[in-house]
């Protein structure tokens, strides 16, 4: 009375998953000659240093008032 899992379901062993991926990143930064270069880290560190300088201000004004 009871049939083999062959006889009911014969297509169920042949699942198959293909994935494939193909990943491409590509990054480029051209920054000329190094005057432009210096340039960028100078500027960099001017902002930081008058943002530092801004915030102490703020904490004597706090510690004063």
């Amino acid at each position: 009375m009871v049939k083999n899992e062959k006889e009911i379901s014969p297509g169920t062993h042949k699942n198959k998953n293909d994935v494939k991926v193909n990943n491409q990143f590509s990054l480029t930064i051209n920054f000329g000659d190094s005057l432009n270069l210096l340039a960028l880290i100078t500027g960099i560190f001017v902002i930081r240093r008058i943002g530092k300088r801004n915030r102490m201000k703020k904490k004597e004004q706090k510690a004063a008032g």
